[in-house]
């Protein structure tokens, strides 16, 4: 059986994110931090021998719920000294990559408990109160540092310093993603490339859902193992017709092409089509069989 290596590609990066959040990484310059599909984010303070000041501290909540009396998140991070920092800034983005809290939030250390919850001023910690509404999606998110230094070039003096991992909740109701219109055929011939579609709604808004997939079993009843770790075969809703099949960007229509190959089992393969939420809701389950001819 055939599966589109960019397919394939996009699944393992998936993997090598969810396996090694704990991975250190080097510091390097803004120009090369563009987040990719592969990249390793690690929770806590960064390798930092090539900097002028060293993280001693990182302080944020591990939980976050979401109080319609106070829903800000305060967050500092300590210094050994100030000289050489200019400045201090924070972005806060879902463990997936798909929703974005705050992408620059300036963190100051100014004494001003009321407007940034500094509690003292130039004592080395930067703190930064962050709202967070109820209408982004209970989840796991990150806090990214980031420190700007008055010595290097401009092009050169940004660098990430530490990350913060927490589990946010919006204290609303969580609904399960529903699954529907499945559009796929009954049989195919080996060898014949094929699109199907999945339309995927969930109570809590389209950017609740985590992953829609299939898992996919042979006509001798073994399932595919698609080398990602995961055990599924991932859909996707990001319009790209050429690669994946799919037509409309975010339009809730999950999409996947593919191709048996012509050494592939002839006979029935069965498909389970499921979708999970950022809470871990699973939606209801669609078989469906289809005869490779």
């Amino acid at each position: 059986m055939i599966f589109s290596f960019f397919i394939q590609f996009k699944v393992t990066c998936q993997k090598v994110l969810n396996k090694n959040k704990l991975v250190y990484l080097l510091i390097v310059p803004l120009s090369v931090l563009i987040i990719n599909a592969c990249e390793k984010i690690p929770d806590g303070i960064v390798e930092q021998a090539k900097l002028y000041y060293k993280v001693k501290t990182i302080s944020a909540p591990a939980n976050f719920s979401y109080s319609s009396a106070d829903s800000t998140l305060i967050t500092t991070i300590e210094f050994d000294n100030s000289k050489y920092i200019n400045k201090v800034w924070l972005q806060i983005k879902s463990d997936d990559g798909s929703t974005t809290i705050t992408s620059s939030s300036q963190m100051f250390d100014n004494g001003n408990s009321a407007l940034n919850g500094d509690q003292k001023s130039n004592d080395n910690i930067y703190s930064a109160k962050i709202g967070i509404s109820k209408r982004f999606s209970s989840g796991r998110y990150y806090i990214n540092y980031f420190v700007e230094d008055n010595v290097k070039p401009v092009s050169e003096n940004l660098a990430k310093v530490a990350s913060h991992y927490f589990n946010y909740n919006n204290s609303q109701i969580s609904y399960s993603p529903v699954i529907s219109n499945l559009t796929i055929p009954n049989s195919v011939v080996r060898g014949e490339t094929f699109v199907f579609t999945l339309k995927v709604e969930d109570g809590n808004g389209p950017g609740d859902i985590s992953q829609v997939y299939f898992k996919l079993f042979r006509p001798d009843g073994s399932q595919v193992d698609p080398q990602n770790g995961l055990g599924y075969f991932l859909m996707v809703d990001d319009g790209n017709f050429d690669t994946f099949g799919d037509r409309t960007a975010g339009d809730g229509i999950y999409s996947f092409k593919n191709s048996f190959s012509a050494t592939t089992q002839i006979g029935q393969w069965k498909f389970e089509f499921q979708a999970k939420d950022k809470s871990g809701n699973l939606s209801n389950t669609i078989i469906h069989l289809m005869t490779v001819n």
